[in-house]
């Protein structure tokens, strides 16, 4: 009995560690995703995303110099997908920004993680949450008038390809994690989105080095939004199922609309500030109940 006492604390602990992993790969993802906007009228989004992606891989591939032989046990099977959908979700990402505010952009693309933290859930309450998203969703995209109202549909469709995408990452990341240590997991996963997007990678090269200034903060980019996220996200999949990875990124759509006013000066309307409350609390309420159902035993 003393060692399940023992064992529960320390269950705890792992937990919130994992949990503060978590929320330091979204400030920094976010606060890389508002620089990198700032840098699209040099390099292009494809051209950003090639040097974010391939940068860090870079960085990644340094530090932990990873072997082959680590590959071992069809691991390789899992990564591949695993790879892509970080190419894809990024991707479609940055192009989404060119043509939707940052707060969209990610209320849109976090219906992903928030869908699969939905599905597979009987209770009679997640019926709510469902519809307060749908509501939410309603708010986002709902055609008003003004300078704030317009939004592209390209946008709002490659925003929420991006969002299947990380359904994806979610799911292969998951299961890569107990296999391989977070570092090497990351760095492989980034090497192989990296190829995957050298055709955007290698026309940016040039600009990145005739502008040194901007190569620099393209740097900054990649360390900000895909060096250290995936590794604190890699830490924390270790420790959480693909459905808590859903619920425990609730913050993600608010954080992301702060960051598009405070760094980008984006400003929504009233309506679409509480379509992106609307999700957040649909994912906070999906916490606060799980907890409450599962605090019994």
């Amino acid at each position: 009995m003393m060692a399940g006492q023992a064992r529960a604390p320390d269950a705890g602990r792992e937990r919130l560690g994992a949990v503060a992993c978590l929320v330091g790969g979204i400030s920094s993802f976010q606060i890389g995703a508002a620089l990198a906007k700032g840098l699209f009228g040099l390099f292009g989004p494809s051209g950003m995303v090639g040097l974010r992606v391939g940068l860090a891989a870079l960085i990644l591939l340094m530090i932990w110099r990873p072997s082959a032989a680590r590959l071992r046990g069809g691991v390789w099977r899992v990564l591949l997908p695993y790879g892509a959908s970080i190419a894809v979700m990024n991707t479609a990402f940055y192009i989404a920004l060119t043509r939707l505010p940052l707060g969209i952009v990610v209320a849109l693309e976090f219906l992903g993680p928030l869908t699969l933290a939905l599905v597979g859930s009987r209770r009679l309450l997640d019926l709510a949450w469902a519809l307060l998203v749908i509501a939410g969703i309603v708010l986002l995209l709902r055609p008003e008038h003004g300078a704030v109202g317009h939004l592209d549909p390209l946008g709002v469709c490659v925003a929420l390809l991006s969002g299947c995408g990380w359904i994806v990452y979610i799911l292969t990341g998951t299961r890569i994690a107990p296999r391989l240590d977070a570092g090497y997991a990351t760095a492989y996963g980034m090497a192989t989105a990296g190829i995957l997007l050298l055709p955007c990678l290698i026309p940016a090269l040039m600009p990145a080095i005739t502008h040194p200034y901007y190569g620099a903060m393209a740097l900054s980019v990649a360390i900000m939004s895909s060096a250290v996220p995936y590794v604190l996200d890699m830490l924390a999949m270790r420790r959480l199922t693909p459905r808590d990875l859903g619920i425990m990124l609730s913050m993600e759509p608010m954080l992301g609309a702060m960051s598009g006013l405070v760094f980008l000066g984006e400003s929504l309307s009233a309506l679409r500030w509480t379509g992106v409350a609307c999700i957040v609390i649909a994912s906070v309420g999906n916490v606060l109940s799980t907890k409450k159902v599962s605090a019994p035993s």
